[in-house]
This record gives structure tokens, sequence and C-alpha cells, in this order.
């Protein structure tokens, strides 16, 4: 009986290791395969919910990014409109109740910034300190961009002890295309 146990015991044995060998020992590598590709597509889950995220973060400051587009084409006109451009400098001299001496605007050129066209003002004005700061300032804010490159300033005391300030300046607008209406390509 005991001989018969063990025959039975070995039987059992050679039975089990040979469905091992035949059935499992394959599966083991298809497991280890899917494991690893698992893993991968867990690693690509993750990489596409941050970026899920960050474009949802994107669509969130969409308006934000409208209104600054709409105050980027404000600023930065298509055509050079130099008239426009000399009209808004003398009103806001009016305004301010400043001299304004002179007022030179170059023919536009091609700017640093690729896509750009540059005009090149230079401007002499004075009047009272309080008075020329509120005109610096109105330039500071005006609708469209407008880049102080110098500024040169100097004082005088008139007779009935009024300080004069005698302010000399180059500025620099900005338009998209130049006085034939070309483009600049942009290198990309």
């Amino acid at each position: 009986m005991r001989r018969t146990a063990l025959i039975g015991s070995g039987l059992l044995l050679i039975i089990t290791a040979g469905w091992w060998f035949l059935f499992m020992s394959g599966k083991s590598s298809d497991i280890n395969d899917l494991d690893e590709q698992r893993a991968i597509a867990e690693t690509e889950q993750l990489t596409l919910q941050a970026r899920r995220d960050s474009l949802e973060a994107l669509a969130a400051k969409e308006g934000e990014f409208r209104v600054g587009l709409n105050e980027l084409r404000t600023s930065i006109p298509v055509s050079p409109d130099g008239a426009s451009l000399i009209e808004t400098l003398n009103e806001s001299a009016l305004r301010a109740d400043v001299d304004l001496l002179s007022l030179s605007p170059q023919f536009p050129g091609p700017s640093v910034v690729p896509g750009l066209f540059e005009i090149s003002i230079d401007m002499t004005f004075e009047g009272p300190y309080f008075k020329v700061l509120p005109l610096l300032l109105e330039l500071e804010n005006l609708p469209r961009l407008l880049r102080v490159d110098v500024i040169s300033i100097s004082a005088n005391t008139l007779e009935d002890g009024t300080n004069l300030l005698s302010v000399s300046l180059t500025a620099t607008a900005f338009s998209l295309t130049d006085l034939d209406g070309s483009l600049v390509e942009a290198a990309a």
C-alpha cells in the first residue's frame, strides 16, 4: 500500500510537472507581456490625463486670450495709419495743454521683431512739470503701442518762477504692414 501511495504521489507529481510545462510556462511569458503592456498603458493614461488637464486649463483662459488678442490688434494695427497716429499724439498734447514744438514721424521700416514694421517718431514739446507729466503718462497709456526709445528733459526757470520743461523724445510705433501694404514674412 505504501508502494501504491508512493507511485500515486510520483505519478501526481509527474502529471503536475507536465501540466505546468505544457500549459503554464507559456502563459507565464504571456502574463509578463500583459503586465508590461498594462504598465505602458498606465503611463500613457497618466500622460494623457496631464495633457487633458493642461488643455482644460487653457480652455478656461480662452476668454483672457481673446481679450489679449483684441488688445494686441488695437495696439498694433495692420496698416501704419500715420495720419491717425499724428492726430492722436497732437490731441494728447492739446489735452495736456503742452506746446508741441515738433512731431516728425518716419516712414515704416522693418523691425527686429519678425512680422512687424517700426515707425520712428521724434517729438519735442514743452510745458510746466504738472502739464508735461500727464502727457507722458498718456503716451504710456495710448491704445496704440508706443515704445519710448530715448527721452531728454531739460528745465528752465521763467521770470515768474515757473519751471518750464523741454522734452525731446524718440518713440517707436508698430504696424503689421508697410506703406505698400506688404506683410513681412515671419521666420518660422
